[in-house]
């Protein structure tokens, strides 16, 4: 059995494993809910997910379909993002087992509540962008943050390599505590899967 998460590329790489850790490390016994990632891009998305997702809902072995995207830069909130993707959706929105989410304003603010302990491994010092990472919005999005942050310490950021480092199965809900958008997706992975929410 498995849920199937549609995001962006960049994203899918950046989430896959610590998502499929997530979900097993909360399932109690013997089960096992695989998660599995596809990647649409946004343009993508607005013509496919429709059908993409209703045909993955059929198949016998998948529990749950969750569209992720970004808020930044094609959408004014996570709200706004959540309709979006819900119309993208169509039919398979009616579906009880369709999902939409939205990273506030993308996912590299889930990375920002450990800005600190980046800063220290880079060994650099940087004041942190603000208490609520889900708030760094589309103005100076996270990702531009987390570049500067690597560029004092004369790195590079790289979602795809950087992000599975910081978004691991035991930091995902750790991040959830600060990051409400994260906890909402969290949960309905669980959801699907049969374990229980986070509180």
């Amino acid at each position: 059995m498995k849920i199937v998460v549609i995001c962006e590329g960049a994203t899918e790489a950046a989430l896959q494993q610590g998502l499929r850790d997530f979900v097993q490390g909360h399932l109690a016994g013997e089960k096992r809910v695989g998660v599995a990632t596809r990647s649409l891009n946004g343009p993508t998305i607005r013509r496919k997910l429709d059908r993409v997702a209703r045909n993955l809902l059929e198949q016998d072995d998948v529990v749950g379909v969750v569209a992720l995207s970004d808020v930044y830069p094609n959408y004014k909130s996570a709200t706004d993002t959540k309709d979006a993707l819900r119309r993208y959706a169509g039919s398979a929105d009616k579906n009880p087992n369709f999902r939409a989410h939205a990273a506030q304003f993308e996912v590299e603010a889930w990375i920002l509540p450990f800005w600190n302990e980046i800063a220290k491994q880079l060994n650099v010092s940087a004041a942190s962008p603000g208490a609520n990472p889900e708030q760094v919005n589309g103005q100076k999005p996270p990702s531009h943050h987390l570049k500067e942050l690597f560029r004092r310490a004369k790195r590079e950021f790289d979602k795809v390599l950087d992000g599975p480092r910081w978004l691991k199965s035991e930091r995902l809900a750790t991040a959830a505590g600060h990051c409400p958008e994260l906890k909402s997706f969290l949960n309905s992975l669980l959801e699907l899967a049969g374990a229980d929410k986070l509180t």
